[in-house]
């Protein structure tokens, strides 16, 4: 039975039935969804994340490059109004390298051993323009900035500046902080050849990290987590969220640590986390354990796992589903966005971004 479902996913099934006594009793994730599929959706990517560009019709898509699958790496835009129409932002022709060298004085220069974009997410500058940010893989363990230029119908990339993990670190997510730091997951701090085991048992593989320009790099909480993944900041930049993925739990931490953490327990995988414009936190990950979820594609073997999202208060930590499914077509959610009323899902194992609207 504890090669199928993680120790965590087991305890959180158990305190369903315990009572109100135990905190871990208050697991969310049930409910009817109150969305469905329109059946459109964007094919030829896998993106692990999504985020919508402010202001603009396009979604940014983050892919890492696969050995088992044509589908195309790096960063690329997805037209939501016709979602075949899937433009490449970077690597591309149309982008460019311009290092912000004040800001960026310790980047050792521009991308050069290939890109393996993670999490991402969008910076929104003083002067209202934006930065895609990106955890990044190849070549160097890194968050990578590229500036969108919004020069004609479609936007382009300039990468302009990068910041270098801590040794050891493996991120997965970024959320931009005030003044230009951000707040980045480290899901598994290397070495640990026992990483799978570790997940499935729900023990500590990482940490949570802060970087400031001022400070360099720091540790933004002594907790200890199994497979931090998802991140996010409040648009108040008092609250930060983190999802804490083979424990099957949300986090949220006081900026200025006057309150103490407060957790949900769910009843899936949550993955990446997203802040809708209205303020609420979508949650989207897998209904399964984690040694299935992170070795199904290096077996090649079908990953269509069932999948949640949720849409999160980020005040009350209360969920409500906002789509359930997962078949052959496609599954195992990794990201979730909202553009207008139209709620995107990304996934790492399928190569579609899927559209979804209100019931």
């Amino acid at each position: 039975m504890m090669a199928r479902y993680g120790l965590g996913f087991l305890i959180a099934l158990m305190a369903a039935s315990i009572g109100a006594n135990s905190a871990l009793a208050q697991m969310q994730g049930f409910g009817e969804p109150s969305y469905k599929p329109t059946g459109k959706f964007a094919a030829g990517l896998s993106p692990e994340d999504i985020v919508a560009l402010p202001g603009t019709k396009w979604l940014v898509a983050g892919a890492l490059p696969k050995t088992d699958a044509g589908t195309r790496g790096g960063l690329s835009l997805i037209d939501t109004a016709n979602p075949s129409n899937i433009v490449a932002l970077y690597p591309a022709a149309s982008a460019s390298d311009k290092q912000d060298k004040i800001r960026f004085k310790d980047c050792p220069g521009p991308l050069t051993g290939g890109f393996a974009p993670h999490g991402i997410n969008v910076e929104r500058l003083p002067d209202g323009s934006y930065n895609v940010m990106s955890v990044n893989h190849r070549g160097r363990e890194s968050v990578e900035y590229f500036h969108i230029v919004q020069d004609g119908a479609v936007p382009h990339a300039m990468w302009v500046g990068c910041v270098v993990m801590p040794t050891g670190a493996g991120g997965n997510s970024v959320t931009p902080l005030p003044g230009g730091g951000l707040i980045e997951t480290d899901f598994i701090h290397k070495p640990n050849p026992r990483f799978l085991d570790d997940m499935e048992n729900g023990t500590q593989t990482g940490g949570v990290l802060k970087w400031t320009p001022e400070a360099g790099w720091s540790e933004f909480t002594p907790i200890k987590m199994s497979g931090a993944n998802g991140a996010t900041v409040t648009p108040d930049s008092k609250w930060v969220f983190i999802s804490e993925w083979s424990d099957y739990k949300i986090w949220k931490f006081a900026m200025d640590g006057s309150a103490p953490p407060q957790s949900i327990h769910l009843n899936f995988l949550p993955d990446n986390l997203r802040l809708t414009d209205k303020g609420t936190i979508l949650i989207a990950g897998q209904n399964a354990d984690p040694i299935n979820v992170m070795t199904c594609r290096g077996k090649h073997v079908p990953c269509q796992a069932p999948f949640t999202v949720l849409e999160m208060d980020p005040a009350t930590m209360a969920t409500k589903v906002l789509a359930r499914s997962g078949d052959e077509n496609f599954g195992g959610a990794t990201g979730a966005a909202m553009a207008g009323d139209a709620l995107w899902i990304s996934s790492y194992y399928s190569e579609k971004v899927v559209q979804y609207l209100p019931r």
